[in-house]
């Protein structure tokens, strides 16, 4: 549509924002000219040293010439309307479609095509087919962000006007900018914000990677080290609404009763000067505290059941046993590179031998505890116990109604002698009879994981608002898959895998945290109700209803997001958080709240099982199934677990990696095959003795991080299509076993390990023969080549006591892209089938 000189005048005098619900529209008047602000300094300064980088050049090419980043008056060049954009500019395609364009659209990051620019990871290019020579810093980006707000401050009553009947709040959100598929409308690229951030350990600081916008947790040139993630924080105006009225806002998961709940939505954001609301001279002091309770909970535990510890009283309140604050993590100081409100944890080493007193601290393995039946949990003790199995139950057993007091899995593997040696129990022939009867002295290991509580302080709105809200953060482990978004994987497995194989696919649904409904931890000393329990729900600022942006492929998105919808969910006992229950009245729900006392001591015993138990948190962990032999002896029987997203056998170590040897992502190198009395067998490293404490300095993510969403999903399909053509036929089992149909079908897939794993290049001559031989073509984009065999009997390694060896009943050779399957059974002839399930889209 053109537009008229009239029209153009009439959106430079007013740049309306509709900022929440029908009928409150907010008008801002134009800015003024000129404008010399600290704000507007702050912008020509990243403005002027951006301007001969290529962005002056990217800025009039994607306006057509009207913007002009080097003009002389920069605040009136960006308040001035722009008429037409060219989309076709990299990163620029699904930029807010409303006309007329602002370089700064008061009120609106979203709209303002200068804040798109900086902060969008897509914007890369001059426009003109160079990469821009240089990128903003995060400081740049907020000081923009800052400007946005504000160029034209509202008041105080123009925001209590806006909010209406609903109350108003000084609340911290964790934020995000993000395209349009991680958004929460969906319709163009936007701040996405929650209540919870979360961030990541690491073994060194921070690495902020400017041309991707984010935090990088890896180098790419050192392959063992791997960098904390901070989460950046901000403090707003928000009003508190009901889900009825989430047309406006999100949430982006939206669940059950989220209609009668109630949500914090933010309207302004807050920082400090005068700049920010009119009237008002503001001073803002955001503070952080965090904490880690995982040994004292520990041995509380331990004496509520009744079981020895010589560890009580205020000893408890002390480090190690209590960790606290900038031990865990710190707001880095407001700087030039980074801008304010950044949450980074302190690099640590991911476990940590623990001293007390000035001596090692131990604790005693008792024979009362590790008799318990299901107590010891590949060689962990599992303190907090829930039914005995007796057989197999998947996603049956998944997160119990179960207040998880305690941390769930502790190492006992390392025990201290009484003449101060350190004895490590996984090198030593009679570890299990150890470790079943009890009685020694095992080394506490710490790790530096914890939660907390960003908040903020602000005199002058304290006299005119009560309530001030503030977020929960966790310090969590690594995330092994940075560029796999919990939330896209879970919409895909809902509405994309075929219907046949969905319900069995994976062992536990891929669900992520922003779709639980919890509270934050009530047991930190600040600002959690137990009721409030919509913090991890992720939200936008309430904003008009624009048309669709041009759509982006498929995939586009590729990027780590420290909010709870690239989380992992069910905290069973979970990645990032566990879960805490409140018993308030016989009869009523229970409420649940985030915690992280309850998670693995060091949580290097919570990864080791995750990883072993089929992809249990298939965005942030990898599927370890295939490293550790089929048969995993949990629970006191052989519980098997399928594999359902397969590593390729470089990931584990199976073949090197040009220049760099082999990167198996936990240390420890995959199975291999032998053949031991004229019969082929399969080696693997002990699960009962894969100590991955003795392995954290090998721990790498220099392969996993390389597999993104569409990568996963071609995993997870390529390895059902072959469990499909081994026979395993989902609706079979459900004829025949009904409500016990998914317990069967992953039992079945059980019986099927996973040998070899690779993606097949072009011209590959194994599938050229598969193909030729079995009259048939693969046309999938992603080809893979598997072998799988059936196990038979398992046996000790006579000359290594790490390894378990697994005997080939019957070995099978496949290659799929995950639509049409070649196999081959026992060096028989190949055969085809096209009657695997197939995607919807």
């Amino acid at each position: 549509m053109e537009l008229s000189r009239r029209d153009l005048m009439k959106g430079a005098a007013v740049g309306g924002l509709l900022l929440g619900f029908p009928g409150l529209t907010v008008q801002y008047e134009a800015m003024a000219s000129p404008l010399v602000r600290p704000l507007a300094e702050a912008v020509a300064a990243a403005c002027a040293r951006l301007a001969d980088q290529g962005w002056r050049t990217l800025l009039r090419t994607v306006t057509r010439g009207v913007l002009d980043i080097g003009a002389r008056d920069l605040a009136a060049e960006l308040a001035k309307p722009i008429p037409a954009l060219d989309r076709a500019v990299p990163g620029f395609g699904d930029f807010a479609p409303s006309l007329p364009a602002r370089g700064i659209e008061p009120g609106n990051p979203a709209r303002s095509l200068l804040y798109h620019a900086f902060a969008a990871a897509a914007v890369l290019t001059d426009g003109r087919g160079r990469t821009l020579g240089a990128f903003p810093t995060l400081a740049e980006i907020e000081a923009v962000e800052n400007y946005v707000y504000g160029v034209h401050p509202p008041t105080l009553d123009r925001l209590r006007e806006i909010a209406g009947d609903n109350p108003l709040g000084v609340v911290v959100f964790a934020l995000d900018y993000r395209d349009a598929t991680g958004s929460v409308h969906g319709r163009h690229a936007d701040l996405c914000f929650s209540r919870t951030g979360i961030t990541r350990m690491g073994t060194t600081g921070p690495s902020y990677d400017a041309r991707g916008r984010q935090f990088a947790a890896l180098d790419p040139k050192q392959p063992f080290v791997f960098h904390t993630v901070p989460q950046r924080f901000a403090p707003y105006l928000a009003m508190q609404v009901t889900g009825a009225d989430s047309r406006r806002f999100g949430p982006r998961n939206v669940v059950s009763g989220d209609d009668e709940r109630t949500f914090w939505v933010p309207l302004h954001k807050l920082f400090p000067g005068r700049e920010c609301v009119a009237g008002l001279d503001l001073s803002l002091s955001l503070d952080s505290r965090m904490v880690n309770e995982k040994l004292k909970r520990m041995h509380l535990f331990l004496r509520e059941q009744g079981y020895p510890t010589e560890w009580t009283g205020k000893d408890l309140d002390a480090f190690p046993f209590t960790i606290r604050d900038d031990k865990i993590a710190a707001l880095l100081p407001a700087q030039q590179a980074h801008g304010s409100g950044v949450l980074a944890p302190q690099p640590q080493p991911f476990a940590n031998r623990a001293r007390f007193g000035g001596k090692w601290l131990t604790f005693d393995v008792s024979s009362d505890l590790v008799q318990d039946p299901g107590i010891l949990y590949f060689s962990s003790v599992q303190l907090i116990p829930g039914a005995v199995e007796t057989e197999p139950t998947y996603a049956q057993g998944a997160v119990p109604d179960n207040d998880r007091r305690s941390p769930e899995y502790v190492n006992i593997r390392h025990r201290l002698h009484d003449d101060g040696r350190l004895e490590d129990l996984n090198l030593n022939p009679d570890m299990e009879t150890i470790t079943h009867k009890g009685g020694y002295r095992a080394q506490h290991w710490i790790d530096f994981a914890g939660d907390g509580f960003v908040s903020v302080q602000c005199p002058q709105l304290a006299a005119e608002i009560d309530t001030f809200k503030p977020a929960f953060c966790s310090v969590a482990p690594p995330d092994f898959f940075p560029d796999v978004n919990q939330h896209d994987l879970t919409v895909w497995w809902r509405t994309s895998v075929p219907e046949e194989t969905r319900d069995a696919l994976w062992a536990l649904p891929p669900r992520p945290l922003s779709e639980f409904r919890f509270a934050g931890d009530i047991t930190l000393p600040k600002g959690f109700d137990i009721y409030d329990d919509t913090v991890t729900a992720v939200v936008g600022q309430p904003a008009p209803g624009d048309p669709v942006a041009r759509p982006l492929p498929d995939d586009a998105r590729g990027r780590y997001s420290g909010l709870p919808d690239a989380a992992a969910g069910v905290t069973d006992p979970g990645w990032e958080v566990s879960q805490g229950l409140v018993y308030n009245e016989p009869g009523a729900p229970l409420q649940r709240y985030m915690q992280a006392y309850s998670l693995g001591t060091p949580f290097l015993e919570d990864a080791k099982l995750c990883a072993a138990l089929g992809s249990y948190w298939p965005a942030v962990a990898p599927d370890a199934t295939r490293t550790f032999t089929p048969l995993k002896h949990a629970s006191g029987f052989p519980y098997p677990w399928p594999t359902i997203v397969p590593l390729t056998d470089a990931e584990i170590g199976m073949e090197e990696v040009r220049g760099l040897g082999r990167l198996p992502w936990d240390g420890i190198r995959g199975p291999e095959v032998r053949v031991v009395g004229g019969r082929a067998v399969v080696a693997y490293q002990d699960i009962d003795r894969a100590d991955y404490i003795t392995t954290q300095d090998r721990l790498t993510a220099y392969l996993t991080a390389r597999v993104d969403l569409a990568e996963t999903k071609a995993r997870v399909l390529a390895m059902s299509a072959v469990y499909w053509s081994l026979g395993i036929h989902d609706p079979e089992f459900v004829t025949r076993f009904g409500d016990r149909a998914v317990i069967e079908i992953l039992k079945a897939k059980s019986a099927w390990a996973v040998l070899s794993f690779t993606a097949v290049e072009a011209g590959d001559a194994g599938l050229a023969e598969a193909e030729r031989s079995a009259r048939g073509r693969l046309a999938g984009p992603r080809r893979y080549r598997f072998r799988v065999y059936r196990p038979g009997a398992e046996s000790r390694d006579p000359g290594n006591i790490q390894k378990v060896l697994v005997e080939i009943a019957e070995d099978v050779a496949a290659y799929t892209d995950g639509r049409t399957v070649l196999l081959r059974r026992d060096q028989g002839p190949w055969t085809r089938d096209t009657s695997v399930p197939t995607p919807t889209s």
